[in-house]
């Protein structure tokens, strides 16, 4: 039997009345108990053209993945920001919180990056930790077969589940929804973040209480034919809408940070892979958008309808990991511009720049 947690449920489910969806989705699960996870993106802020940053930074944190202490998986991504600059992305995984401290207590990478040389280089170098309990938690997956993300930790499995189908669904899937109802307090307004200057700087960003962090992804390397026209001429447009609403609307969405990565072989080579990641201000904030902007029931309706057409033959995955964030190490940014992630909001949540 998988590991899993449940509550003595004190607040509603959003599920409406007996509601069953016509088929099943697919969540990850696991073999043991699995207390809380850590996922690290560590970046490299470069020019487009600068490959050898991109090369040599994926090479250093290779090296030290490779330990006993290194991580469960990662995937090499890539996206280019809203300064122009290219962004070389390892997001990163761990199962054991324990091992993870010890991987960043013993790798040369964690001593390197926090060197001050970094701070005067050309190119900045950022990094995100979320250490999530497993009870803030949830996944959906389209197709079983697909594996990405947390799915490929260890003794990690990919199971049927039937919370899905209906607005509000996200929530219900959290384990820690069923007592708690992750309010945030900027509930009803978003903060301004006016911080300008992050440039020869290291400069670090506490998170605010039940911040949103959600990356959505799609997958559509074994396509072909009639599915992947359809991928490019009706679903792909639909979710780069939704993606620019999202992003251009933060009062409304209460987005406070959009990137769209594309994933990378070991080669560099872009594949037909890729993926959103956003952090939201408060779960609330996410489900209204979801529930009742056109911009995402295009989104949501087209996939329902791809999925009553093809049924188990669909080969477009759409799939998606949700962390509802209580504490966090501070996000860290080196020498980036002042739009990169969460740096905008230093002016609210971050420190002075580090004396030396």
């Amino acid at each position: 039997m998988s590991f899993h947690i449940e509550y003595p449920r004190t607040l509603p489910l959003q599920r409406p009345g007996d509601f069953q969806p016509g088929a099943p989705k697919f969540h990850a699960r696991w073999d043991s108990a699995v207390t809380t996870l850590v996922c690290d993106y560590i970046a490299v802020q470069r020019d487009r053209d600068d490959l050898t940053s991109e090369n040599n930074f994926f090479e250093r944190l290779q090296r030290d993945f490779d330990s006993e202490f290194g991580p469960d998986c990662a995937e090499r991504m890539r996206m280019v920001d809203e300064a122009g600059k290219t962004n070389s992305i390892i997001v990163a995984y761990w199962t054991d919180p324990s091992r993870y401290a010890f991987w960043k207590f013993t790798a040369a990478f964690n001593a390197w990056l926090q060197s001050a040389e970094r701070e005067a280089e050309d190119v900045g170098y950022w990094r995100e930790t979320l250490v999530v309990p497993y009870d803030r938690l949830e996944t959906i997956y389209s197709e079983p077969e697909y594996r990405v993300g947390l799915n490929r930790t260890k003794g990690c499995n990919i199971e049927p589940m039937y919370t899905a189908g209906y607005f509000g669904a996200m929530r219900d899937r959290l384990p820690i929804s069923a007592v708690d109802g992750l309010n945030s307090p900027y509930e009803t307004s978003l903060p301004k973040g006016a911080f300008e200057d992050g440039l020869r700087k290291r400069i670090r960003v506490d998170i605010p209480h039940n911040l949103v962090s959600i990356r959505s992804g799609q997958y559509w390397q074994k396509a072909e034919g009639e599915q992947l026209a359809d991928y490019y001429e009706n679903l792909q447009p639909k979710l780069e809408v939704g993606m620019s609403y999202i992003k251009d609307n933060p009062l409304t969405t209460g987005c406070l940070s959009l990137r769209a990565m594309v994933n990378l072989d070991q080669e560099g080579n872009e594949l037909r892979e890729t993926s959103k990641h956003g952090y939201f201000i408060s779960l609330a904030f996410l489900e209204r958008w979801a529930s009742s902007h056109k911009s995402h029931l295009d989104i949501f309706k087209h996939a329902l309808a791809m999925r009553r057409k093809y049924g188990a033959e669909r080969s477009v995955v759409t799939w998606h990991e949700v962390f509802v964030l209580g504490s966090s190490p501070s996000f860290e940014y080196v020498n980036c511009h002042a739009e990169t992630g969460l740096l905008k909001y230093a002016n609210l949540w971050g420190s002075a720049p580090i004396a030396r």
